[in-house]
Formats: C-alpha cells, sequence, structure tokens
C-alpha cells in the first residue's frame, strides 16, 4: 500500500484540529483510496515533531517532547512530505511563514492544502507558475471560502464556461455582524462583541469588517478558479465600519439582507474586482441566509444565474474544507 506522508505546518486552533481530524480519517481514507496516509511531522512557530511511523493525538497535544527551533525550510526537509498543509499565520506584508513553505513545496513537486491565505493573496501568480512547472497540486478551500465550495464550483460545475460576473459574501464575521445588527437590532458593538464570544471572530475582527479578508480570498478565488491573479491593493474596499443608521433603518423597514460582498467582474479580456456593502431583497436566495452563513453568486455565459447559500463560519468547517481538499488532492493522484 502506497504511504502518503503528511506535514502540518501550524498547530493553533485550527491547525490541531486538522491534524486529529486525519489521523481519524485513516482507516476511511484506507479503504477508499488504497493509501496509508501518515501524519509525519507537525510544527508550530518555534517547535516541531518529527515520526516516520506516524504521530498519534498525544504526539500532537503534548509538546514537551517537540524539538525547539524544528521549523521552517529545516522541519520540512527532515519531515520528506508528499502533502504539506499549512495551517500558520497570515502576514500581509511578508506573506508569512505560508510563503516559505509554498515555496518549497512547489519548487519540489510537493502537493499543497493551504488553510492561510496571505502568501496566495500576495504572490499567488508566481507560486502557481511554479506549481504548475513542478507537477505541484496547490488546494486552497481554506483559504478562500472554507466550507462554501465556490473554488471547485467554478473551477469544476462551470470549467470552459464564460463567467461574466461573481458576487460573494466570504467573511463569516461580517455577514454575522451586519445580520445582527439589521434583523435583530443589535448595536454594531454589541454584535462584534457577540462575533468574538462566539468563536466566529477574531479577538481583533478589524480584518475581518474592513474588508481586507474579503479582498483576499477574492483574489484567491480569482487566481484558482480563474486563472487571474489580481493585485490585492488594486481591489477597492468598503467597510462595515461605514454603514450609517440611515442605511440600517432603511434595510429593516424593507426586510433586506445585507451584507458585505467581493464582486468579480469581466471587463474586457479581464477582471475588475472591488469590495462593496450590498442589500438583497425577500425575492433573492441569499436572503433567508442567517448569521455567519456565506453565499456565491455567479454569473456564466451559456449557464445562467446561480446562488450557492452555505459555509457558516465555524471551526468544524474549516477542518472540513480541508478535508475536502485532501480527498480532491488523493483522486488527482
Amino acid at each position: 500500500m502506497r504511504v502518503v506522508r503528511v506535514a502540518l505546518t501550524g498547530c493553533g486552533g485550527i491547525g490541531s484540529r486538522v491534524a486529529v481530524a486525519l489521523l481519524e480519517r485513516r482507516a476511511r481514507l484506507s479503504a477508499r483510496w488504497g493509501v496509508d496516509v501518515r501524519l509525519v511531522a507537525v510544527c508550530g512557530s518555534a517547535s516541531g515533531i518529527v515520526r516516520d511511523s506516524g504521530l498519534t493525538a498525544a504526539d500532537i497535544a503534548e509538546r514537551d517532547g517537540w524539538a525547539p527551533r524544528l521549523v521552517g525550510a529545516t522541519f520540512l526537509e527532515q519531515a520528506n512530505p508528499d502533502v504539506v498543509i499549512d495551517a500558520g499565520p497570515n502576514d500581509y506584508v511578508s506573506g508569512g511563514p505560508g510563503l516559505d513553505h509554498l515555496d518549497w513545496a512547489t519548487r519540489r513537486g510537493i502537493h499543497a492544502i493551504m488553510v492561510s491565505k496571505s502568501a496566495l493573496a500576495l504572490h499567488g501568480a508566481r507560486l502557481f507558475e511554479t506549481a504548475q512547472a513542478s507537477g505541484s497540486r496547490v488546494h486552497a478551500s481554506g483559504a478562500s471560502s472554507a466550507a462554501l465550495p465556490a473554488v471547485d464550483f467554478l473551477r469544476h460545475n462551470l470549467a470552459g464556461a464564460e463567467i461574466t460576473r461573481v458576487e460573494a459574501a466570504l467573511t463569516g464575521t461580517s455577514s454575522f455582524v451586519l445580520d445582527e445588527v439589521v434583523r435583530s437590532g443589535s448595536t454594531l458593538e454589541a454584535a462584534i462583541a457577540d462575533a468574538v464570544a462566539r468563536g466566529i471572530a477574531e479577538p481583533d475582527p478589524a480584518f475581518d469588517l474592513d474588508g481586507r479578508d474579503t479582498a483576499a480570498k477574492l483574489v484567491v478565488i480569482a487566481g484558482i478558479a480563474l486563472g487571474v491573479w489580481l493585485p490585492l491593493e488594486s481591489v477597492e474596499r468598503e467597510s462595515v465600519f461605514e454603514v450609517s443608521d440611515h442605511q440600517v433603518r432603511a434595510w429593516r423597514q424593507t426586510g433586506a439582507k445585507a451584507a458585505l460582498v467581493g464582486v468579480l467582474e469581466r471587463v474586457g479580456t479581464g477582471y475588475a474586482a472591488r469590495v462593496e456593502l450590498r442589500s438583497y431583497d425577500q425575492t433573492h436566495p441569499y436572503s433567508a441566509a442567517r448569521g455567519s452563513t456565506k453565499a456565491l453568486m455567479v454569473t456564466a455565459e451559456g449557464f445562467g444565474e446561480y446562488t450557492l447559500v452555505g459555509g457558516a463560519s465555524t471551526p468544524q468547517a474549516t477542518v472540513a474544507a480541508v478535508l475536502k481538499d485532501f480527498e480532491h488532492l488523493l483522486a488527482e493522484l
């Protein structure tokens, strides 16, 4: 039976859940694909552990036995993986540690599954060119829309179609906060605090609410699904913080669904991107969505219009997206 060696970089809240879920799915993957999936290496920001025979849940939970400074390229070289899963932090100045990890993998024909997105949002065009040359396959559901299958739908269900418009609510925090303010009558401050308390938002949710998270995800979706890598800085943004009391009253009176969405529109031979506040009337498919639920609205020549609704923001949903990408990767191989 073929052994598939997996290295996980980033073992925080999401990464540790991914590790445990992958271990729990080993028997299923073996039965379905005829492979022995071994999580052979895990690292955090300052230490790591490598074991050729495969790690256990106890190895991941008890970090006293991890080797200090076993991170980065040294960690990956020692792990010798077939697949790298990156769940580390984002850095929109440097690209974060994910940039080094993805650079290392794509130069060697090693496959990658990305949860972090700053590397792709800033350097996706170069990274994918390298991946194509080396035969490395890169999946990034967790870096684009998590459990909402935006990339899958555009790449596979609409393969070969001329996509003229993509409009997507991609950030669960902004969807939740706007829903609470408009539909539940909450104040912005109370809605944000509730999102943080529920684990929907980060302790500092500004990145999600001011449109930067949506812009980054939009760039990743456009690049992977449509083959168009847009400069992140070119994406104009509106912000949840800009919502006025007048807008809220108008939305409440009409029963509208408010959302912060990323928009890709066909312009000549390319695409233009922006992040904007929009509202949807009660006849729109997205209007029934509540809380942190996301949506993908697509117009394609010959196919017409589609709306996918789902993928609420939870850690479990992100883990599920990573496991889905892993299944896709095994199917491709």
